[in-house]
């Protein structure tokens, strides 16, 4: 970059720093948002329901976005939110702090709970902020979206809408146009960053993020190492280059996982030297650290004061209430702590009634715990997705199924071979599908020998590290063949076949506390045989392949190539699985137990 662009750069910052500031409501914030008593105990409640009755639903973002007064009050009250002093208990930077490093007392490290606070405080100042629009008619209309207020979820599991970024765009811009109750004005996104007032540098730790201020997405240093500017394209292209991966890992964990314990968490499996090594809490790593790429996001004790955290916490929580669904009478059991956290330390026994720190459900300083908030329903709201709706012959649970065929099943060997086979019975004999992303799918020829008996193989790298492996986040990537030369590269290389990623630390769970993650490889595996690579995706031409062709990474947040025996516990193994076709869309496939097949490391 020339340093007439470099110059023109930093003055447009200036002037946005000077100009752009939160929504001016013309009324004092403080005592608006002041606790009447700043000693009573801070407690988590249940919203109030719809001003019809019903629970209300957490909506997708841009759906949030199509409605004006939804939207108005939703950005007016994380305007209002991050204004508030950092010094009060309940400011966006305390509840953010619940889970980050500046938090001033013994926390735990959760981040479901951290989320209903945000949404608590959120609703209170929506309905705040809809009593002050002086207009009879207009106060009404906001007050009515104030009633049903919850905030959003990004799905980040699905394409965007035809014409539109993979990450919304309503976190690009560092401004926005937006009306409120004190006129029309140019803010600053809170969608954008959460920017630090004061900034405490000795608290976030880390250079140089400690010295920014304001959260960043894929900070362009080269650009300006003192505020540099964030790069939301960066973030969208490299969520977007994972879908595929990620729509793969959530079909095999909605279809063949069905223990809470090792559906939820990283820690489980490979405590409990388990086959079934991914997790609902691995995927979202994924977005942890491409959502970060280098910034706030990719730092475990920092990427909570991102705005984004919170919208994909509830994308978590909606999976998660997705799978409660499909597997209702699982739940948690009693086992040993594999991390330490705010306020428990590293090997004790906890179980579902064990207290949810700091987060009290009365003011007599009773704590909330698992079994106690098992439904979200307890909390006052739903989604779209897990709520019976009057009218519907069909069950919500196959409703459910069908969906997660048709959503994540586009890019699953089975939903594919089904579609295949019912192709084949054509003239054509092939079936030429999308796997929800342009231009990822190829046409896939089925041979008889991968479906004999209705059954197919799936194949999947199991990865296992120790926690705090390395001092920070880390990516381990697989290729067919070998990797370029660049780094920076491999998260978009045409012969990556998958990629894991490990949301990390230094001293979260100790050198022999273990985490886990896999990379299915069987769609790879499949359109590597459609090009004639491989001869079909059974044992003999499978493992002949992986030993001479599978090639394994592992680099670093900042796009460093790391030696894998500096990686501490890693292991890398391939296992198959033979895995019953579903006879239709109401059902899933049913999995056999898993063969390792081959290990590249340990």
């Amino acid at each position: 970059m020339d340093w007439l662009t470099r110059l023109a750069w930093i003055l447009n910052l200036v002037v946005l720093l000077v100009s752009a500031r939160d929504y001016d409501f013309g009324v004092d914030v403080i005592s608006l948002t002041r606790r009447q008593d700043p000693n009573a105990p801070i407690v988590v409640g249940r919203l109030p329901s719809a001003s019809n009755g019903s629970t209300p639903l957490r909506l997708e973002i841009r759906n949030v976005k199509a409605d004006k007064y939804r939207w108005d009050l939703y950005i007016l009250a994380l305007s209002m939110f991050q204004a508030v002093s950092q010094d009060d208990p309940l400011s966006y930077y305390q509840v953010a702090g619940e889970q980050s490093v500046p938090a001033q007392a013994a926390r735990t490290f959760c981040g479901q709970e951290d989320d209903f606070v945000s949404q608590q405080e959120l609703h209170k100042l929506a309905g705040a902020i809809a009593d002050m629009f002086s207009n009879a008619t207009e106060r009404s209309l906001y007050k009515q979206a104030a009633s049903d207020f919850r905030i959003p979820y990004w799905d980040w599991a699905s394409p965007a809408p035809e014409g539109q970024s993979h990450f919304p765009d309503v976190f690009w811009n560092s401004t926005m146009i937006q009306y409120g109750p004190n006129g029309v004005q140019v803010i600053r996104n809170p969608l954008y960053s959460y920017s630090f007032h004061p900034l405490d540098g000795d608290a976030l730790i880390w250079p140089p993020l400690r010295s920014w201020n304001e959260t960043k997405r894929a900070p362009n240093t080269e650009i300006s190492q003192v505020e540099p500017p964030s790069m939301n394209d960066q973030v969208s292209a490299a969520l977007l280059a994972r879908l595929p991966e990620i729509q793969q890992r959530l079909y095999i964990l909605f279809s063949s996982y069905h223990e809470f314990d090792s559906f939820s968490n990283k820690n489980y499996a490979s405590l409990q030297n388990l086959s079934h090594l991914d997790s609902i809490e691995a995927v979202h790593d994924v977005i942890h650290i491409y959502g970060g790429s280098r910034g706030h996001m990719t730092y475990v004790p920092l990427s909570s004061f991102d705005p984004l955290f919170f919208l994909h916490h509830a994308m978590t929580d909606r999976l998660i209430s997705m799978w409660q669904l499909l597997n209702p009478s699982a739940w948690m059991t009693p086992q040993i702590s594999g991390e330490t956290t705010y306020t428990a330390l590293k090997g004790t026994m906890q179980n579902s009634s064990t207290p949810l720190t700091p987060f009290m459900s009365s003011a007599d300083g009773t704590f909330w715990d698992s079994d106690m908030s098992r439904t979200t329903e307890v909390f006052g709201y739903a989604y779209g997705d897990t709520s019976y709706l009057p009218g519907h012959s069909e069950s919500p649970r196959n409703k459910l199924i069908r969906k997660i065929n048709r959503w994540l099943g586009q890019n699953s060997p089975a939903m594919v071979r089904i579609k295949s086979q019912a192709q084949q019975r054509r003239p054509s004999g092939v079936w030429k599908g999308s796997a929800g992303v342009k231009g990822s799918q190829p046409s896939l020829k089925v041979d008889a020998s991968d479906v004999a008996d209705d059954h197919y193989t799936e194949w999947i790298a199991n990865v296992h590290v120790n926690h705090g492996a390395l001092d920070g986040s880390f990516s381990i990537y697989l290729f067919a063949g070998k990797p370029p030369d660049d780094v920076g590269t491999w998260a978009f290389a045409p012969n990556l076949m998958g990629s894991v990623g490990i949301f990390t630390m230094s001293g979260m769970g100790g050198h022999q506390s273990k985490m886990s993650g896999t990379v299915p490889l069987t769609m790879a595996l499949m359109r590597l045989a459609d090009l004639g690579a491989i001869r079909d995706i059974e044992a003999n031409s499978v493992v002949a392949f992986l030993q001479s062709r599978l090639h394994f990474r592992v680099a670093s947040i900042d796009n460093k190539e790391v030696d894998p025996s500096l990686v501490a516990g890693l292991f890398i193994g391939i296992s198959s699985t033979r895995v019953k076709l579903p006879k239709s869309e109401s059902e899933f496939p049913e999995w056999g137990q898993p063969m390792l097949r081959s290990v590249l490391w340990e």
